[in-house]
């Protein structure tokens, strides 16, 4: 069976360019075409065309704190960022939000998941993320947490503020960070794209 067609008659140029009409056959469309000057055109496409298999991408949904509407909504290219969460405070309009990067098919279903960790975010805030509203690392920046284990992430770069350590200079040993951080903060190194640390 043909599948159908729609013709569509285009008009204008460049910011110009617009639909003029929608036609469900060609004669149609032709004829209403004779009635326009040179500047209008006929593009065909088929009707209802099978969408291609849905891939999952990492999505960062961004919600505004207490009312978790959402402020944004878009495709992360950074696959290390699958699963983390984030507290961020605006400048520019004083919204304090929290960041989600969810890995799914849909924009539709990463917003409802983000509705989801956020209830899920702040009633376990205090024991599962308890620095989540702090600037713990260098540069005054809000650690990433990893939404399924409580872990902080660390990004390449990234290193924790030395008003949280403690830590004696002279005997400070990197490989022993954790024995530095405040009882009970737990974190590790993100993983780059091949999954290596």
């Amino acid at each position: 069976m043909e599948k159908k067609k729609i013709y569509i008659v285009t008009g204008g140029c460049y910011s110009d360019y617009h639909i003029e009409r929608v036609f469900s056959t060609k004669e149609k469309a032709e004829e209403f075409l004779d009635m326009k000057d040179d500047d209008y055109g006929l593009a065909v496409f088929p009707l209802d065309e099978d969408l291609p298999p849905r891939k999952t991408k990492i999505w960062r949904v961004v919600l505004e704190l207490n009312t978790k509407k959402v402020l944004k909504c878009y495709i992360c290219f950074d696959k290390t960022m699958k699963d983390l969460v984030q507290f961020n405070k605006y400048s520019y309009d004083e919204k304090n939000s929290i960041e989600f990067y969810i890995e799914t098919c849909s924009r539709r279903r990463a917003k409802k998941i983000a509705s989801e960790r956020y209830g899920a975010v702040i009633a376990n805030e205090q024991t599962m993320y308890p620095y989540l509203r702090q600037r713990v690392l260098e540069g005054d920046d809000y650690p990433y947490y990893d939404f399924n284990t409580g872990e902080i992430v660390l990004m390449d770069g990234d290193e924790f503020d030395d008003s949280i350590l403690t830590y004696d200079a002279e005997t400070y040993d990197e490989s022993k960070l954790a024995e530095y951080l405040p009882q009970g903060m737990r974190f590790r190194k993100a993983k780059n794209e091949e999954g290596k640390k």
